[in-house]
């Protein structure tokens, strides 16, 4: 029996349940911050009466607000559970805001078994798509011996590599079906997870799809937008410690803004909290970016290992030292990094990189030199994190790069079928 579909009454209940723990809980401890400071004067000539009163009025307002939302989230809850409202995932618009939420709270949703929480699956036409061989036979009918693996950043979808379509009139999906001996394969993940976890996810949806795939698979390649191409050297990286052997097909690993060193917005993020943390009116924000998901808090440093997170709470300090993590031997490492400046030197390039991304983490080099020793990489000038999704330029590397690589490597065993 598949899971009952997230609702749009799901979304709702969760905006309500985020209201009062985040909002009406940073704004009441930032209130009791401010007034205890205030109250200070008042001590030395009324003593703790005026204080006392008022903090009565506060936490009965605030408490009634509070028990408002709770009272509002568990009856759309309930009303979820009848089946009352549309299926969120309906729509493109319904996906795009599961795959935000996912990438925010992501985590969190695993844990409490929320509809909303998104599991890893091969995607067709905005399902998922079970992966056994009937129905990747009927999706995949004129699948060829390569499966290029298309996987998408955080808080972004499968969808999302379909940005610009209307402008440049075709996909990186389109381009490698008509140019390349590849068959597109875009998967869905939940980005609120740790990198390493999906990781682990990928690399078994892997092994299920090449048993799957309708015919002998003897290459792949993987392409990976942002934190996407984290999660494609996390699997490879747990591929290879686990003995598994479709890493051995693996040609070319892409990765579009990918930040291997780390992103900058999200070392900003956690010293703006350490920051807010020493002003008592301040420290309830900091509480609110520390509610950011795990998969978030490995973007700080680039983490692609358990190793380097496990028994650490990442929100208290700085980052671990990185675990390094091999390359595949016989594969070619492209990192494209891009600047929203039109040269590197530009001022806009040296502080915000693509927005996200700054150059050096984009194109694998961190304080110790080199993460992938080898890698090949490519500028694009004036284009900001997002364009990397769909870009006329990225499209031509790609199928420069796919139909580069014309060795044909020994296939995998055929796995037997009852």
């Amino acid at each position: 029996m598949s899971p009952a579909p997230a609702r749009t009454t799901d979304v709702a209940a969760l905006a309500l349940e985020y209201g009062d723990r985040l909002v009406v809980g940073t704004v009441r401890e930032m209130h009791q911050a401010i007034s205890s400071r205030a109250f200070r004067a008042t001590r030395l000539v009324g003593g703790r009466v005026p204080e006392s009163l008022h903090d009565a009025v506060v936490t009965s307002v605030y408490g009634a607000i509070s028990g408002s939302l709770r009272v509002g989230s568990g009856t759309v809850r309930a009303l979820a559970s009848r089946g009352v409202g549309r299926p969120v995932e309906n729509s493109a618009r319904g996906r795009l805001v599961v795959a935000a939420i996912n990438g925010l709270i992501g985590d969190e949703l695993r844990m409490l078994d929320d509809p909303q929480a998104i599991t890893m699956a091969v995607r067709s036409e905005g399902a998922d798509v079970p992966v056994t061989p009937w129905p990747i036979g009927e999706v995949f009918r004129e699948a060829t011996s390569h499966p290029v693996i298309f996987l998408h950043g955080l808080c972004e979808n499968d969808e999302s590599w379909d940005n610009g379509a209307r402008v440049h009139g075709t996909t990186y999906a389109r381009r490698v079906a008509d140019d390349t001996d590849g068959t597109p394969v875009m998967v869905r993940y939940n980005t609120g997870l740790h990198i390493s976890e999906n990781g682990k996810h990928l690399d078994q949806l892997i092994r299920a799809l090449v048993e799957a795939w309708p015919t002998e698979v003897t290459r792949i390649t993987l392409v990976g937008h942002s934190m996407g191409g984290l999660v494609a050297r996390a699997a490879t990286n747990h591929a290879t410690a686990a003995g598994a052997l479709w890493h051995q097909l693996v040609r070319d690993v892409v990765c579009l803004g990918t930040p291997h060193a780390g992103a900058n917005l999200e070392k900003a993020a956690h010293m703006g909290s350490r920051l807010l943390r020493f002003w008592p009116e301040s420290r309830p924000f900091s509480t609110l970016l520390d509610s950011r998901s795990a998969g978030i808090v490995d973007l700080r440093h680039g983490y692609i290992s358990a190793e380097e997170w496990e028994g650490q709470d990442l929100t208290e300090q700085w980052g671990l030292d990185r675990i390094a993590a091999a390359p595949l031997a016989h594969a070619e490492y492209h990192f494209v990094a891009s600047t929203l400046g039109a040269t590197q030197g530009h001022p806009f390039s040296s502080v915000l990189g693509d927005l996200l991304v700054h150059f050096s983490s984009a194109t694998g080099v961190g304080r110790q030199g080199a993460i992938v020793d080898g890698a090949r990489f490519e500028y694009l000038p004036s284009a900001h994190h997002f364009a990397l999704l769909n870009h006329p330029r990225i499209g031509d590397w790609l199928v420069e790069w796919i139909n580069a690589r014309t060795r044909s490597p020994r296939a995998l065993p055929s796995p037997r079928r009852a």
